[in-house]
């Protein structure tokens, strides 16, 4: 009996060794769960802060982008406002250019029509004058010749 005894001790001790050891893996089980969870949160934490340091360094981006657009298009914009100014003065000079030839040439056009006038009002005193020669002669003549018939 004494082995029965020794055999069921030693059954019960591997038991409790047994228990204790299934005990000790369920409570290292549970801890690793624990430390899985607490990574997995961290890591969780850690990927948000990454996702949100991305989205707010891409916004700045963005904002820098409209800033640089929005600095060239103002630039850009008071070039083209020089341009037009520049346009609107060399527009003005040529017009004041054409303005100025166009007086040129009307008062050339002026002078050459008063000249025409001269010359015509001249040419109508020749031909009065050679007229009233012709008439004034004629007149003579017709004298003499009434003179002449009446006997004079």
């Amino acid at each position: 009996m004494s082995i029965d005894v020794s055999s069921n001790s030693s059954s019960g001790y591997y038991n409790v060794e047994e228990q204790r050891l299934k005990n000790y893996r369920n409570q290292l089980a549970h801890q690793h769960e624990l430390e899985l969870d607490s990574i997995q949160k961290n890591y969780d934490h850690d990927l948000q802060k990454l996702n949100q340091t991305k989205l707010f360094e891409i916004d700045n981006l963005k904002n820098a982008y409209d800033v640089k657009i929005s600095e060239e298009a103002e630039s850009l914009d008071k070039r083209l406002q020089d341009v037009r100014g520049e346009n609107e003065k060399r527009v003005e000079t040529e017009r004041q250019i054409g303005e100025d030839e166009l007086k040129k040439l009307k008062q050339a056009n002026r002078l050459r029509i008063d000249e025409y006038k001269r010359n015509g009002e001249l040419q109508i005193e020749s031909i009065r004058k050679q007229i009233q020669a012709e008439e004034d002669s004629r007149r003579e003549q017709a004298r003499r010749s009434a003179r002449h018939e009446r006997g004079e």
